[in-house]
This record gives structure tokens, C-alpha cells and sequence, in this order.
């Protein structure tokens, strides 16, 4: 698959990656960034435990894709 070129700004500091089309954020933030103060916990955005802040509006990661940061 391809993988696409994102920048973005994590916690103040600006950040470079290459992620998958069908990544979501809360992958990318754990397992390509490395921060896993992030948790997953349903997956489908009902607990809330993966919510991040983007744009100022609290938002699931696990429901928004890593190209979409």
C-alpha cells in the first residue's frame, strides 16, 4: 500500500511521519510517533479512553485516520 507524508504538530513540537491509508490516528500516535500515553480501549469511539485534542475539539483517535492529522 502507500504510505503518505504527514506533518503535523504533536504537543507543541512538529512531527514528520509515514503512515498508511487505513491507519488511524491512534496507531500512527503509538506505534510510528512512539507516544503511547494514548490508550485504546472499544475501538469504535464509545469509551473515550483515546480521546486527543485536535484543532481544539476533542476528538477519538481511534476514529480519525493518520492522514487526516
Amino acid at each position: 500500500m502507500a504510505r503518505h507524508h504527514v506533518t503535523a504538530t504533536v504537543n507543541g513540537d512538529a512531527v514528520e511521519f509515514l503512515c498508511e491509508t487505513h491507519q488511524t490516528l491512534l496507531e500512527v500516535l503509538r506505534d510510528v510517533i512512539g507516544l503511547t500515553g494514548t490508550k485504546e480501549g472499544c475501538g469504535t469511539g464509545d469509551c473515550g479512553a483515546c480521546s486527543v485534542t485536535i484543532n481544539g475539539r476533542l476528538m477519538c483517535s481511534c476514529l480519525v485516520l493518520g492522514v487526516e492529522a
